[in-house]
């Protein structure tokens, strides 16, 4: 549904600084950028391009006119109207890529969220826009503004791919309002001191005994070779985060899963979550977890790991290879290793990010029929093919990149653009906003490669890919009772303070069997039965 033009594209940008170079007196398009009034900039109209659909454009689409549409971004770069020959062009290769002709509008950060909400007053919503889902969008799509897309999205090569945990944490009551844009989603795991691990004899932990006999070593068994008793195995602060990571080790629910009637329940009303917290409760009585961690500072946690008090911590991953970077700049002879979960019994368990920030959502206003709006999703699965990643990303050999002896795009510097005659590279920023980064792994390996990364940030990476695999799905994330939208701060409370009590010994197995009952009393059942409510409601 598209033409093909990505030879077009590619075999282009080899005379691109040549052209741009003879041009470059066209004006800059990177002034202010901050302006609040929005932008807008149409693409050049099709008869006025030079270039002819190559012999992949089907008939069905040499047949159909350029769908028009309009598109609303974020954005604190200034895109200019004026007749700069880069952005032209730019424009002109998303055009006949995508067999569209695009309004691009682009209001600054700090006004597009202002603008938004006067949008959902009026109603008069451009094409696609990124949405936030929030409340006003929330009753914007409950008020039919937006279309329902849950039924459509497999139809698209490259949106089929959304993961199911991103679906459910970016659907609105079971259903789809939008293309989620990609965050990585395997982001968390742990971190421990590998040089510590192979100065006490120990292998990599993969199962829940290992870690256990990890964390006991560094904290009993001189891992520094100082000899002093000044390790702990595990640290954390006031941030409770790495509970939320653990607990999934044992088999407890990812925020709520689902019981054996078919119904949604919340993570700690299950044995599973019951067992993670005995197993907490002893790594803190066993003196392996700092004991001051409810009243430490998220911000002196780093301090913990990179000055040798702690071997071993759970969060995103890359908080651990930052520390990595930190020890190598700083002249420490550390090593850091990563990991996303060990096997508790269950199978490995990684407890995924939100996985999307934010939406590009389709409007009523604008797309009226059902085949637009299938036109629509047709632009914005053409739009996470590689040659528009790559343009949008990367850009034109020459004039933003070039590709160094080992065949892999480099950016150009400053100098470099100036030596070329380049004067506008900042012609693509912005349109990144569009891109929900969802890919086949065909159109992955069309990509232009880039240096690759080394030492442990390319495990990271890695670890990223691999462990997608393991996310365990939250059932509930895609519905909100009413009563959480109104108590659940106090609610949520309730839960913390319980779970940490009982961690640290403060109650008992009762005890923590009346926090749970407080909970209950306090709104909690009303949140499971609403939730419930709308479960079933989709379906489910």
């Amino acid at each position: 549904m598209k033409k093909n033009v990505t030879k077009k594209v590619l075999a282009g940008v080899l005379s691109a600084s040549m052209m741009f170079g003879l041009t470059a007196c066209g004006g800059n398009g990177n002034s202010n950028p901050t302006t609040p009034a929005p932008t807008t900039t149409a693409a050049p109209s099709n008869s006025g391009n030079s270039s002819t659909p190559t012999e992949a454009t089907t008939t069905a689409q040499a047949e159909l006119a350029p769908l028009k549409l309009s598109v609303m971004l974020p954005s604190n770069t200034e895109h200019s109207k004026g007749d700069l020959p880069e952005l032209d062009r730019f424009l002109q290769d998303i055009s006949d890529y995508t067999n569209t002709d695009v309004e691009w509008i682009f209001y600054a950060d700090d006004m597009y969220n202002e603008r938004l909400t006067l949008l959902y007053t009026t109603g008069d919503l451009p094409s696609v826009m990124v949405a936030a889902k929030n409340a006003e969008f929330i009753n914007a799509c409950e008020n039919d503004f937006f279309w329902d897309v849950t039924d459509y999205i497999d139809n698209y090569s490259n949106l089929a791919t959304i993961p199911e945990a991103i679906r459910q944490n970016a659907g609105i009551n079971g259903k789809m309002y939008g293309i989620p844009r990609y965050r990585t989603l395997a982001r968390n795991g742990i971190g421990y001191r590998l040089d510590w691990l192979n100065n006490l004899g120990l292998k990599e932990p993969t199962t829940l005994d290992e870690f256990y006999d990890m964390l006991y070593a560094f904290t009993y068994n001189d891992p520094d070779g100082n000899g002093q008793n000044d390790t702990y195995g595990f640290v954390l602060s006031s941030y409770t985060g790495p509970w939320d990571i653990m607990q999934l080790w044992f088999g407890a629910p990812n925020g709520w899963g689902i019981d054996d009637n078919g119904d949604l329940i919340p993570a700690h009303m299950t044995e599973e979550y019951d067992n993670a917290l005995k197993w907490f409760r002893q790594i803190y009585s066993e003196g392996l977890v700092n004991p001051d961690f409810r009243d430490l500072p998220t911000e002196d946690w780093d301090v913990l790991l990179r000055t040798g008090v702690g071997g071993c911590s759970a969060d995103v991953i890359d908080r651990f290879r930052r520390n990595q970077t930190y020890f190598e700049r700083e002249g420490i002879s550390a090593e850091t290793q990563l990991a996303g979960a060990v096997d508790a019994g269950f199978g490995m368990r990684c407890m995924p990010t939100s996985g999307h920030n934010n939406l590009l959502a389709i409007s009523k206003t604008k797309v009226k029929t059902e085949d637009e709006m299938k036109r629509v999703m047709q632009f914005l699965n053409d739009m996470n093919d590689a040659a528009m990643l790559d343009l949008i990303e990367v850009g034109y050999e020459g004039v933003t990149y070039k590709i160094n002896e080992d065949g892999f795009y480099v950016r150009l510097t400053e100098e470099e653009k100036t030596a070329l005659g380049v004067t506008t590279a900042a012609f693509n920023k912005g349109y990144n906003q569009v891109l929900a980064s969802f890919s086949t792994e065909e159109e992955k390996a069309k990509r232009i490669p880039g240096v690759p990364y080394e030492g442990l940030q390319a495990y990271e990476n890695q670890l990223y890919e691999e462990n997608i695999q393991y996310c365990v799905t939250n059932y509930g994330a895609s519905y909100t009772s009413a009563t959480y939208i109104a108590s659940g701060a106090e609610l949520d409370e309730i839960l913390k303070n319980g779970r940490l009590d009982y961690i640290t010994g403060v109650i008992d197995d009762v005890g923590l069997q009346s926090v749970k009952e407080q909970w209950l009393r306090s709104g909690g059942q009303k949140v499971i039965d609403e939730m419930n409510e709308l479960y079933h409601a989709a379906g489910n």
